[in-house]
């Protein structure tokens, strides 16, 4: 009898043991938050660095409003404040072609499933579009080994390909040329100091992508800063939307246009000098002087009468 009390009373000490927070860890459990506020994180509106794409006036536009935390689905909406004439919220985006430049403010609202919620406020303006144009990503200071240059591309409109032409410095050899983020057809060559890069794209860009990405090596530590570009840019029925020449491609055009202009403009006199017509050609013949008539009444003139010693 003593002995069954006396392994009852070992039992209940090992079973109080495991059941007190102090004695989890002789039993062999590991101790793990499970409480319902430390189970996820907060609800937020989960932005990227440099927050919405910007807005251009007549441009479609679409920006996902990427939402994180809390417990999903989630619903946006808007419960302030005014979008873009012609932006509207459609689920998670931010969608439609903007008809109207201006600045606007507008407060969004997300919940998720728990009915948990957060609010953000954004401002965003609509602005014209600026010129499209292909640009280097270049690297501060001098370059010493192969180095890779971004080709981005800036307000694309309609383009489905382009063209880039860059006049290299002297001792700068292109290794590659690689497609950028949204791939599509790339070719491209050197001649001399001077490189030619062909793009096509699957579907039009988006403002500031990257569209290739140029590899350099120099024969001697050089400076790439100012370089001198070339673009042309093309929409899907082969219309031109942009385009820049080389300077000396530029002058030779603008002197072949200054020579077309001269040619068709009629040929002036001196400052200072009135113009003359020339006399009209005619066939008729000299006219001459006629034999002189004396009047009539007038008596013929006598012969002159011969002096003396003339005759007999």
């Amino acid at each position: 009898m003593a002995h069954s009390r006396f392994a009852a009373r070992q039992g209940l000490r090992v079973l109080l043991a495991c059941t007190l927070p102090l004695g989890l860890a002789a039993c062999g459990q590991d101790l793990t938050g499970t409480s319902a506020s430390s189970s996820r994180d907060a609800l937020y509106f989960n932005e990227r660095a440099s927050g919405l794409p910007p807005l251009y006036l007549n441009e479609t536009y679409s920006a996902p409003i990427e939402v994180a935390g809390g417990v999903g689905p989630y619903t946006v909406r808007v419960t302030g404040g005014t979008l873009p004439p012609g932006v509207d919220l459609s689920g998670q985006t931010l969608k439609g072609k903007p008809t109207k430049s201006g600045t606007y403010s507008f407060t969004l609202e997300v919940t998720d499933s728990t009915l948990s919620s957060r609010s953000k406020t954004y401002a965003m303006t609509v602005q014209e579009l600026p010129p499209l144009s292909l640009a280097l990503t270049l690297p501060t200071g001098e370059i010493r080994g192969e180095t890779r240059i971004p080709v981005t591309i800036t307000a694309p409109r309609g383009a489905r390909a382009a063209r880039l032409g860059w006049d290299l410095p002297a001792g700068v050899t292109v290794t590659r040329v690689q497609p950028g983020e949204q791939g599509g057809l790339l070719f491209w060559r050197q001649q001399g100091t001077r490189l030619t890069v062909d793009l096509g794209f699957r579907a039009v860009p988006r403002t500031g992508a990257r569209v290739a990405l140029v590899s350099v090596k120099p024969a001697k530590a050089v400076t790439l800063s100012a370089p001198v570009l070339a673009y042309e840019a093309r929409d899907g029925a082969g219309k031109v939307l942009a385009q820049k020449l080389f300077p000396d491609e530029q002058k030779k055009l603008d002197d072949q246009k200054a020579a077309e202009q001269k040619a068709a403009q009629p040929a002036t006199a001196p400052a200072g000098t009135a113009p003359t017509s020339p006399a009209p050609k005619t066939d008729a013949p000299t006219p001459t002087n006629p034999p002189v008539t004396p009047p009539p009444g007038t008596p013929p003139t006598e012969p002159p009468t011969p002096g003396p010693g003339g005759g007999k």
